[in-house]
Formats: C-alpha cells, sequence, structure tokens
C-alpha cells in the first residue's frame, strides 16, 4: 500500500506558507527572549554579556546575535548552584514538577515539566504523532525511556485521542524484549513507537520463540523510530523483513528538539510548537547551506518549565528548506549522529552513519547487518570492522568484498571480519568501541 503524498492538516499551523511560518517563529521567538530576560537569571546574564536586547529582535537572522550555549554551560551551572535548578526554568508558583534527564552521554542534566509545560508540549507532541499517521481510535504501543521528557507526555497523546495505549518502560535493552513482544501479540498495535536499536531486539526475541517477523508485526501499519538515524538501506530493511507498511523516523531531545517524518518520506519536519532549528558551521557559527553537515541549535518555544533557547546539543545535522511534497511549511532536519562520535579517515572527518551508508551501498547484501568500527583501527588510518556470524544461506566472502569496495571509496586500508558476538548491542547504525574484540571468528 502506497502512503499519501499530502499530509493532512493537525490545524491552521500546518496550512501556513513557510513565510507565514517564520513570521510565526520571529514572533514567538522575540516573546520568549524578552521573557527569559525578564524573569530567567541564566538568560539575563548571558544576553547582558553578550549585547543582546531581546527588544531589538525583529526577523529570524537576528538570531545570531543570541548567546549560544551547550551542555557544559548547564553542568557547570548545576555544579554552582547544587541543584537541579539554575535559572533558566520557569515554574508556575506552586506547581509540582515532574524531572526528567539528559541521555547522560556527557553528563546528566536535569529538565522540570509543570503541568502548563505537560499541556502546551503534550499538543505539540499529538501534531507530530498525527504526522506520523496516528488517528482516533488506532491501539497504539509506546516503548519508551523513563527519564526522557518524552515519558512526560506519552500518556497525554492516547488521553485526547481516547484510544487505548500500551506504555512500556525501557530502552533499546534486549531483556525488556521479551515483554514488548507480548504486549504487541496482546494488544496487537496498529501504531507502535520505539528506539530503533529495540527493533532489532524484537525481531531476534520473536525468532527465539518461532515466530515470523512479519506475524508479529501484522498489525502495525506506522512503525516510528528514533534513537539513531536511518539510513535508506535500513528503511528497506526493516520495511521488508518485518513487512510494516509505514516507518516513521523521529528526532527528539529532553531539551525540546523534536521532528518527525512527513507521509512523503521526504525528510523530518521540525514541529513548530515545540522548537525552532537552526543547523550552524561549527566554527564560524553561522548557517549553513542545505545540505551542508553543520550542528543542530534549536530554541524551545514551550514558554514553562526548563526553557532551552538557542542550545546546542551537539548533534550532526542538515538541514532542507526547500518546498516539500506533503504540504507541511515547516524545514526538514536530518540527525545524523553526536559531533563527539566524529572521526577522521583518509583525511576526512566522517560519522559511523557514513559507515554504515557505505557498507549498505557497497555490499547490498549486507544491509541490515550489524557493525561495529575498532577506534584502535581509527588510531592507525585504517578502518577495522567487526561483522556477526553470517546468516544461513548468506553469500560467502562477504566481509572480503566489503573491505576490497571500502578501500577506494574511504582512502585507506579496510578489514572486515566476522567474530562470534559482537561487543555492543546494535544500534542502528556502526558504532566505534575500544578494546579486545574477544569472540574472533575467522572470516
Amino acid at each position: 500500500m502506497s502512503a499519501p503524498i499530502r499530509t493532512d492538516p493537525f490545524d491552521a499551523l500546518d496550512r501556513k506558507s513557510p513565510r507565514g511560518l517564520d513570521v510565526w517563529w520571529t514572533r514567538r521567538l522575540r516573546a520568549l527572549f524578552v521573557l527569559a530576560h525578564d524573569a530567567l537569571p541564566f538568560y539575563r546574564a548571558r544576553f547582558e554579556a553578550a549585547g543582546f536586547d531581546p527588544g531589538s529582535f525583529r526577523h529570524l537572522g537576528d538570531l545570531v546575535r543570541v548567546p549560544r550555549f551547550a551542555k557544559a554551560d548547564v553542568l557547570a551551572a548545576q555544579a554552582r548552584a547544587g541543584s537541579w535548578a539554575v535559572g533558566l526554568e520557569r515554574i508556575p508558583d506552586g506547581e509540582p514538577v515532574v524531572l526528567s534527564s539528559s541521555s547522560g552521554t556527557k553528563g546528566t542534566t536535569f529538565l522540570a515539566h509543570p503541568p502548563r509545560w505537560r499541556r502546551v508540549q503534550g499538543r505539540s507532541s499529538l501534531r507530530a504523532h498525527h504526522w506520523a499517521g496516528l488517528r482516533p481510535g488506532a491501539p497504539f504501543l509506546l516503548s519508551a525511556p523513563a527519564w526522557h521528557s518524552y515519558a512526560a507526555v506519552q500518556t497525554y497523546i492516547a488521553e485526547q485521542l481516547g484510544m487505548p495505549c500500551v506504555v512500556i518502560s525501557g530502552t533499546y535493552l534486549p531483556r525488556f524484549a521479551g515483554r514488548i513482544v507480548d504486549s504487541i501479540l496482546r494488544f496487537r498495535p496498529v501504531f507502535l513507537t520505539m528506539f530503533l536499536p529495540m527493533v532489532f531486539s524484537l525481531a531476534s526475541e520473536a525468532r527465539r520463540r518461532g515466530i515470523a517477523q512479519q506475524e508479529l508485526f501484522a498489525s502495525v501499519e506506522t512503525l516510528a523510530v528514533a534513537g539513531a538515524p536511518v539510513t535508506p538501506g535500513m528503511r528497506r530493511h526493516v520495511q521488508t523483513t518485518l513487512g510494516v507498511r509505514r516507518l516513521s523516523e523521529i528526532a527528539g531531545t529532553s531539551e525540546n528538539l523534536l521532528a518527525i517524518e512527513c507521509v512523503a518520506e521526504a525528510g523530518l519536519h521540525v514541529v513548530p510548537d515545540t522548537c525552532y532549528v537552526e543547523v550552524l558551521d561549527r566554527t564560524s557559527g553561522e548557517p549553513v547551506a542545505a545540505g551542508v553537515r553543520g550542528t543542530a541549535v534549536h530554541t524551545c518555544v514551550v514558554p514553562w518549565g526548563s526553557m532551552y533557547l538557542r542550545y546546542d546539543g551537539g548533534d550532526a545535522a542538515v538541514i532542507d528548506r526547500s518546498t516539500c511534497p506533503c504540504g507541511l511549511p515547516s524545514p526538514r532536519i536530518k540527525l545524523l549522529g553526536r559531533n563527539e562520535d566524529a572521526f577522521v579517515l583518509g583525511g576526512r572527518s566522517l560519522l559511523p552513519y557514513d559507515v554504515q551508508l557505505a557498507v549498505e551501498e557497497e555490499v547490498p547484501e549486507l544491509v541490515g547487518t550489524p557493525a561495529v568500527i575498532r577506534r584502535e583501527g581509527l588510531a592507525e588510518g585504517r578502518l577495522e570492522l567487526l561483522l556477526p556470524p553470517p546468516q544461513p544461506g548468506a553469500p560467502a566472502g562477504l566481509p572480503e568484498r566489503l573491505a576490497e569496495r571500502l578501500r577506494p571509496r574511504f582512502g585507506v586500508p579496510v578489514s572486515a571480519r566476522a567474530v562470534d558476538h559482537l561487543p555492543i548491542q546494535f544500534k542502528g547504525v556502526a558504532p566505534v568501541i575500544s578494546g579486545s574484540d574477544t569472540g574472533h571468528r575467522p572470516s
């Protein structure tokens, strides 16, 4: 069944032109900057140090004058305050708060979510799920980390639509797979959302039980995945092997960045009433051209809770502001991985996503196969890949063929070999690890 090209508008905001949406964003951001200066000490100090007057903000080009900050700044502020509250939180007097946390890759920061934040962000998240195909009455199953801000709004979506909803807390850890398989078989969701890595754990659990993968996912019309960038080959692999009608990629952070793939499968649209997103050159701080890789900097537009304004979360991204066939006015972004995970190979700065993309393009038989990049090889100027044991019926010599095809592509020595067990759980793109590869298996 082919997907429709046009997205059914959620409300009047979806019917604006791109120019009209920019005007809406400009007014919203100006009001937020004024509010932040007047009410939030964290921003008042930063704005005044940078000489930025929020009242002078007139158009989106003025964003270059607004100081940026990163996770290290929040961690330092938390350390000085001895508290999660650092002066960037807008919480109505007397309202309780729910705390969520960041992913913790560079240290854990905490974010506050009062009920007013939940109502505003919940409606915006409902918009995003509407774009992905969620409709009233469709059984809805969520497998999401309880520490993420999404956990504070996930039940809001089901409440507003009056739909049966099953929420399973957990991330991509394989030990949760059995519970989720049981839930899918019991409730038969039409809309299923989870971290991409968990999808592979579910597939493994189905095989272990003797359940056909397509039978497990037979009810699923939309599989919405987050947690890792989806390559084109991975998309085909998931849809073909699992039989889901549509895969919708989500990019989101606890700090209120949210983008989701449209029905035209032409990219992830920024959800406008959650955030505004820029992609900037990491050195100059200037906006990059469409399709050029930079760092994603976002400004949350929800005026409650922890307000992250011009926050560099450390994600490598590209942006596309061209007209989308789906009809939505917001630009599309693609998060490609963490800047901190970049490495230099053959004189080029690359991400694990680039290697995963190269694997599937050069040896199509390996699409959907997990791979691991060894850091020790990178330190010596070469690419060393670990692969799992070959699947039954797979052509012989795939590791050797992969190495041969990747050498001219990257311009460095390349080796690839199968091992009995990959050192870490597959996350959808080839992760970089250190340490010896126990369980070596001659390829």
